[in-house]
């Protein structure tokens, strides 16, 4: 039993049982994308029916954001005694059913295609701030994505707001309406948030966020 409160509304009604294939979670500063993304990551993994896969493109900004993020997410739902936390190797183990969080960086090419959890398959991969990613590397991990699975295979991509020559808004936001929160077609869901959608923001964080002068 979770305590709905625990989520950000928005996430908890787009995102937490959404079993589209692709997945695209953007939006701006401060708008608990990354937040909700650990908190599913872990619920999915104690349920013991995923393993997940966290990608950035350079590993040395894992450890210090994904990893981090996920370990939170951990404690903050009372789970810890749970759970193997292996920071060195980037490894999250479940104890109770052997499920696993790999984490890796797309600058390690030779670890990315060898990577495997230790029951079943990869059946998610969480590709965070995925506008630093090349195309190329993210159908890639889109590959990884294979085996039978007694859950439906799921790639997100998360980032921040993304200029229209981007090869990531060529690829997904033919679906896209402007006029809308969510969106979803062809196996393919896309969700934009703000800072609005994050109700643990505290009085000063949105104080910075709206006396913010650049308008990017």
């Amino acid at each position: 039993d979770i305590n709905p409160d625990v989520f950000n509304p928005v996430y908890l009604k787009h995102q937490l049982n959404n079993n589209n294939r692709y997945q695209i979670c953007f939006g701006g500063a401060s708008s608990g994308k990354s937040f909700f993304l650990a908190q599913r990551t872990v619920l999915d993994i104690f349920s013991g029916k995923r393993n997940y896969l966290i990608v950035r493109n350079v590993q040395a900004t894992i450890r210090r954001s994904c990893l981090n993020e996920v370990t939170k997410a951990i404690s903050s739902f009372g789970l810890r005694e749970y759970f193997d936390i292996n920071k060195t190797d980037m490894v999250i183990t479940c104890k109770i059913n052997q499920k696993q969080i790999l984490f890796c960086g797309l600058d390690d090419v030779e670890k990315v295609k060898s990577i495997t959890p230790i029951d079943g398959v990869i059946t998610d991969i969480w590709v965070e701030e995925a506008t630093e990613c090349e195309y190329k590397d993210v159908k890639q991990l889109d590959k990884r994505l294979r085996g039978v699975s007694s859950v439906l295979k799921r790639l997100t991509l998360s980032f921040n707001p993304v200029l229209q020559d981007h090869w990531i808004y060529e690829e997904y936001f033919s679906i896209w309406e402007d006029n809308k929160q969510y969106v979803e077609k062809d196996n393919v869901s896309i969700l934009k948030t703000t800072y609005k959608d994050n109700k643990f923001l505290a009085d000063d964080d949105i104080a910075a966020l709206e006396n913010e002068t650049d308008k990017y």
